[in-house]
């Protein structure tokens, strides 16, 4: 087997150093400079500018892996690549790519007798040079043949099943789920009324509990060397939030967290008139913000169980792809959420509390509590609703 790399930004410059570790690697980039500074760092590095050379000097079978931006970028490469490529060959296509696209490249390079694995990577670039998690889609067969391949480079991958998009759109959920995650760390940090040394003992206080992870320590690092007042206060975000949210109202699932963290993006980006970081702050106490963001990070993952739960996935198979190497990895994934939430809940309450008292935003906490309380009421506002909508639409009225 010959292995190829396409596309040498921050992935994929830092994955091509992690595979060129324990093989030998053939790759590609549009600009000269990138390959070259890859070349220059990487031992076992075989660089091209042309993509043509690149395929023509590698062995059949060859694997040829894709980190490039999702869509038009990606989709135009695959469809090259599958016209110089053999036979049998494999593309494995690790874009933040939209599952349905995945799907339709996945039947094109099956038509043309070439093999596909749409892949979703999570780590951020640092984890795709120390290891990646990878969640792949695709035929077993081909995913088994490579099986090999990912036990050289990888911290973590799974295979999500047969559907070519199914390994995306798992990549898809988990940063839905991240988004939510981040929502709550960020509400916390208003909690904290913006102020560092406040947060960063929140934050120090949930190590070695089970939201320790990726997230709680980039949270503690970016305390310690950014000063977070000079970075602007609108968010940016890619497609991948956005297409969750998307999914969950396709297949009527309530994913009321994630969708919070969507909407507060959005929100981020008109103008705001008013300074809420002032004197009107709560009383700060350490352990109501840390299990507030337990809740969050409970509520999150659940929601991700659920989407999940339209691909027919089981929910050990989703949390193997979630556990380690992610950016989401902690131990609350695969153990009961629920519990956490009953555990946490009356914190919850003095948090929002305190923070609506205050003016303090926390959508992210604000959304869990309330999907929390209406799913623990035997009977909720709903059929006032329905009896307002059968009165002026004439609606057949179902009996309690």
């Amino acid at each position: 087997m010959s292995i190829g790399l396409i596309g040498l930004g921050s992935i994929g410059k830092n994955l091509a150093l992690n595979i060129q570790k324990s093989e030998d690697l053939h790759v590609f980039n549009r600009t000269p400079e990138k390959v070259a500074a890859v070349v220059e760092k990487g031992d076992n590095v075989h660089g091209h500018t042309k993509l043509g050379d690149m395929i023509s000097d590698m062995k059949q079978p060859r694997t040829v892996f894709t980190a490039l931006p999702h869509g038009e970028v990606t989709d135009s490469v695959v469809k090259d690549l599958v016209k110089i490529l053999d036979p049998d060959d494999t593309i494995i296509d690790c874009s933040n790519e939209y599952y349905r696209n995945s799907r339709m490249r996945g039947a094109h390079c099956s038509a043309k007798g070439v093999n596909y694995l749409g892949t979703g990577l999570s780590g951020g670039s640092n984890g795709a040079l120390t290891g990646p998690a990878l969640m792949i889609g695709g035929p077993r067969d081909v995913y088994e043949r490579h099986v090999d391949l990912f036990d050289t480079f990888c911290k973590n991958y799974a295979y999500m099943g047969n559907d070519y998009g199914i390994g995306h759109f798992t990549k898809m959920v988990h940063n839905g789920v991240e988004y939510g995650m981040l929502q709550g760390v960020a509400d916390v940090y208003a909690y904290c009324n913006q102020n560092m040394f406040d947060m960063s003992k929140v934050l120090v206080s949930l190590k070695e509990t089970d939201i320790d992870g990726y997230i709680l320590d980039c949270a503690i690092k970016v305390l310690q060397t950014y000063n977070i007042d000079k970075i602007s206060d609108v968010a940016e975000m890619n497609n991948t939030g956005l297409w969750c949210t998307q999914t969950g109202i396709e297949y009527q699932i309530p994913t009321p967290v994630i969708n919070s963290a969507v909407n507060t993006r959005m929100a981020s980006r008109y103008a705001k008139c008013l300074n809420t970081n002032d004197d009107r702050n709560p009383l700060r106490i350490t352990a109501v913000a840390a299990n507030t963001l337990r809740f969050v990070f409970a509520s999150s993952i659940l929601e991700g169980y659920e989407l999940m739960s339209t691909r027919n996935v089981s929910r050990e198979q989703v949390a193997h792809a979630w556990s380690s190497g992610t950016i989401i990895e902690c131990p609350m994934i695969g153990h009961e959420c629920y519990d956490v939430l009953e555990e946490t809940i009356d914190d919850v309450r003095v948090f929002v509390h305190r923070c609506t008292q205050s003016g303090i935003p926390c959508p992210a906490v604000q959304a869990a509590l309330t999907h929390y309380d209406f799913m623990h009421r035997k009977k909720t506002s709903i059929n006032f609703l329905m009896a307002q909508r059968n009165h002026f639409g004439q609606h057949s009225i179902t009996e309690a």
